[in-house]
């Protein structure tokens, strides 16, 4: 849209309307022109329309939010509908939105870049190439499986394999040394191996910041609220904002130190820094916090509740209920945070298992 206001600004259309209001086309030209002006108030009413979408929970711009609807479609027939933000943060980093290649995913077919020129072709073929590769990150690598997925669709899928075989997932080292070999260690200007983007991973993430504010505090405790609840919630909430998620961390003191978490390792960090252990740190899963406690109705639910919700699989994801439909959790997009399973997505997955852990 925006580039059909700039042609229709461009000095091509002054030639076109010069042409037209001549003696022997002056009512064609009248005619002509407000047809223009009725195209170019509806196309200027469509973009006011985009600047005033709803401000998204992560750091991209209201060009790549307009497309979330498009993302979730395409994410969920390839069944990993968990990916949505990290789809977006994808053509923050690619066109910002404003490219009709709106993920550049051209190259994945074979073809020149840019030669795609419908964003939601774009979309459905980008989304396909990364589905690919982050569905075999998830199944075989034992670390960072999203930087993984994400440097694969940056480097080509080839990556991946190689770097879960050398290192069990991405590094900010294998990340440089896979462009050291594809580019015969010549460098660009900047420092970078020419081959790909060596802080793709890194500059993407800036966009998966959490952008809400209630991501800079920390959770304050219910006055005559349960203890141990309630410490648990303030000792989780400490992380919103400063944290990763990763798949398989949150498992030892290293991973903690540096807010590196799943959703089951977090909720068993919290309760345990409120003196409840729920199981073996090493090997806690969802399949465990599940069975840990008694099952209580939705109509029963109560603040420190675990709330469990069908992601990749059954009982997939966990969070601790804080009330008033939010829960508190670490996600694949944007770590430690506070969601709403009221609406969106969550409440799309949540299918009413929650476990008390503590009275």
């Amino acid at each position: 849209m925006k580039q059909l206001i700039n042609y229709l600004k461009g000095k091509l259309l002054m030639k076109i309307l010069a042409a037209l209001f001549t003696s022997t086309g002056l009512i064609l030209g009248v005619i002509v022109c407000a047809i223009l002006i009725v195209i170019a108030a509806y196309v200027g009413s469509q973009g006011s329309q985009n600047s005033d979408l709803e401000e998204s929970d992560i750091n991209i711009s209201a060009d790549v939010e307009q497309y979330r609807e498009k993302v979730i479609e395409e994410l969920n027939k390839h069944g990993i509908p968990e990916a949505v933000n990290l789809v977006l943060a994808i053509i923050m980093t690619e066109s910002g939105g404003l490219h009709a290649d709106v993920m550049q995913s051209s190259a994945s077919k074979g073809l020149p870049p840019n030669s795609i020129t419908d964003p939601f072709e774009s979309i459905e073929v980008g989304v396909e190439y990364f589905a690919n590769g982050y569905k075999y990150a998830r199944e075989h690598a034992t670390k960072n499986i999203n930087e993984t997925a994400l440097q694969g669709y940056n480097y080509g899928n080839g990556y991946i394999k190689w770097a879960i075989e050398r290192d069990g997932g991405w590094t900010a080292e294998n990340a440089i040394e896979f462009a050291r070999i594809h580019s015969n260690g010549k460098k660009r200007a900047n420092g970078q191996y020419k081959y790909g983007n060596q802080e793709y991973v890194q500059k993407l993430f800036t966009y998966l910041i959490p952008n809400t504010g209630e991501n800079d505090l920390v959770i304050k405790p219910l006055p005559g609220g349960n203890a141990v609840i309630e410490k648990a919630i303030s000792e989780g909430s400490k992380y919103i904002g400063k944290s990763k998620y990763v798949f398989g961390g949150g498992r030892n003191q290293s991973d903690i130190a540096k807010g590196y978490f799943d959703c089951s390792s977090f909720v068993h960090y919290a309760f345990q820094q409120a003196g409840l252990t729920l199981g073996n740190l090493s090997s806690v899963t969802t399949d465990s916090l599940v069975n840990m406690g008694k099952r209580v109705s939705v109509n029963e639910v109560k603040r420190g509740d675990l709330v469990f919700f069908d992601t990749y699989k059954i009982n997939g994801h966990v969070g601790i209920y804080l009330g008033n439909g939010e829960f508190l959790n670490c996600q694949s997009s944007g770590g430690v945070k506070v969601a709403n399973m009221s609406s969106g997505y969550w409440k799309g997955v949540f299918r009413g298992v929650i476990v008390r852990v503590t009275e």
